[in-house]
């Protein structure tokens, strides 16, 4: 057995070592190789001192075993050989176990955050080795992307272990922007949101008008009480609580002064000709408006009024700010009424000078209409309300005959003429 004895020796992680050494491990390992030089023909029976520190797995009765390390401690490890003679020896080797380390990680503050902040991670001691999920080995780290982040650590034993996870989650940040509509004083301007985000919603809308005035939401409206260059400031949140704000320069501009001049002051339906002259500063002619249905954007217009009324002109103008003005004037078309009734006529069939017929200008638009011929003792011989019907004097001798002409005309005034009319045979 003395040959035994020389050349019994344990093998740790198929590292020979001699009985005499102390084998130093880790808490927690598994499937722990030993072993010792094998003899052909020899069984060995595996034993540990301590039975609560680590567990024999598989390969009792063989030179090689492997070992479960379950708890930190002190432990002897037997093994006793038994050759075929059935001769025996013994050998054993001391193993210490060694607690892993416990390393644990933190934060201060919240684990949500939003796109371009930071968060630092901290370790709560320290160790011989260390290095971060990221590839960082530093106590402490700052990071700036979502992830989920642990520790790995080796102390001076040797040991290693994870640490606990934190998972750090970066939401979008919004992209803010907005359009403005409306530079022109006196004219309400119009503020649009146009921010974004990548996922989420924006949440609220603060804007500064640059003028000392605030508001909400996401499409407001300001009037500004004189002009100047304002700084306007969108500041927007979204519901994850991330914040943008964005800054732009607004200019109010004076609005144009809109004024035009015509001649002559007034028209008739004789005289229906007025002529416009923009006398607008600062700005052009965009569109004249005349009141009865037609339009021009001439600058200076000459427009011929086809009906009797009053009429509402109206000029429009911008600059090239694209502010607006308008200005309006009333004008006045009187009706010239002009009825022409002949004071005799010749019904004697020759084609000439027939029919007593008054004549006007207009007359298709009076409103009503009655021609009405009395003899000399008053007694009605015709009646017509028809403009184009005349008398043609049948049945009766010549003489002096009265005619009475009521009208209705296109404004709606009564009209009464009343004369005499010689009739020739």
């Amino acid at each position: 057995m003395k040959k035994l004895k020389y050349i019994l020796l344990f093998t740790l992680l198929q590292t020979f070592v001699s009985a005499q050494n102390v084998i130093r491990v880790c808490e927690g390992d598994t499937a722990q190789n030993f072993a010792v030089n094998p003899t052909l023909g020899s069984t060995y029976n595996w034993t540990l001192g301590t039975q609560s520190i680590a567990t024999i797995v598989s390969g009792n009765g063989s030179e090689h075993i492997l070992l479960d390390l379950n708890t930190s401690g002190v432990f002897w490890l037997h093994v006793q050989e038994t050759d075929s003679n059935l001769c025996s020896s013994k050998d054993s080797i001391l193993i210490e176990v060694f607690p892993k380390p416990n390393p644990f990680i933190y934060s201060i503050g919240n684990n949500t955050l939003c796109q371009e902040d930071s968060m630092t991670l901290f370790s709560d001691s320290v160790y011989n080795t260390l290095l971060w999920s990221n590839g960082l080995n530093s106590d402490s780290i700052k990071v700036y992307e979502s992830d989920s982040y642990y520790l790995t650590v080796t102390d001076t034993n040797g040991c290693s272990n994870i640490s606990n996870s934190i998972d750090v989650y970066f939401n979008p940040k919004p992209n803010a922007d907005f359009f403005i509509d409306g530079v022109c004083f006196e004219n309400k301007s119009i503020f649009t949101d146009f921010s974004t985000v990548s996922s989420g919603s924006i949440a609220s809308w603060l804007w500064d008008f640059g003028d000392g005035n605030y508001d909400t939401g996401p499409s407001v409206s300001h009037l500004y009480q004189h002009t100047d260059l304002f700084n306007i400031s969108l500041f927007v949140k979204t519901d994850a609580g991330c914040e943008d704000s964005l800054s732009k320069n607004l200019q109010i501009f004076h609005v144009p002064k809109a004024e035009f001049e015509f001649y002559p002051f007034s028209a008739s339906t004789l005289s229906p000709e007025i002529s416009f002259f923009n006398m607008s500063e600062n700005a052009l002619p965009i569109l004249w408006n005349f009141g009865d249905g037609r339009d021009t954007t001439i600058e200076n217009p000459i427009h011929v009024f086809s009906e009797p009324g009053n009429y509402e002109v109206k000029l429009y103008v911008s600059d090239t700010n694209n502010c607006f003005d308008s200005v309006s004037h009333n004008i006045t078309v009187y009706y010239d009424f002009i009825l022409y009734v002949p004071n005799s006529f010749t019904p004697n069939i020759d084609g000439n000078n027939d029919l007593f017929l008054p004549k006007g200008l207009r007359m298709e638009k009076y409103q009503s209409y009655e021609f009405t011929i009395f003899d000399r003792w008053g007694e009605e011989i015709f009646r017509t309300n028809k403009i184009s019907e005349g008398w043609n004097g049948e049945n009766v001798i010549s003489g002096k005959y009265t005619w009475v002409i009521i009208i209705t005309d296109e404004l709606g005034e009564l009209r009464k003429k009343v004369g005499e009319v010689m009739l020739i045979k």
